[in-house]
């Protein structure tokens, strides 16, 4: 196993993508096919419409990702931790309603 991908449903139409792979892994283009796998799934088999993900500010390589699998950088959302705040970089990835 190199890693996982998780789809997690938010509210009936939105869910959230996540995905943490092995470091030997990185730079082979898996975590950007696991990433479209499962927005293909997640736009038709579970009917969201829209979905969001994000990523430490430290991990620029995660947003390229997102990038490529169609998501576009909307904000920052605030993650408290024990050592403060921190904004991590916001994306969403939205599709018209069947």
């Amino acid at each position: 196993m190199i890693g996982l991908v998780a789809l997690r449903r938010r509210t009936p139409l939105m869910g959230t993508i996540s995905y943490i792979l092995r470091e030997d892994s990185w730079g082979h283009g898996y975590a950007t096919q696991a990433a479209r796998q499962v927005v293909s799934v997640a736009f038709t088999a579970a009917g969201l419409t829209r979905l969001e993900a994000m990523h430490h500010p430290d991990n620029p390589a995660s947003g390229r990702v997102l990038a490529k699998a169609g998501f576009t950088r909307v904000g920052a959302s605030d993650w408290h931790t024990d050592d403060g705040t921190i904004a991590y970089e916001l994306y969403a990835l939205e599709t018209a309603a069947t």
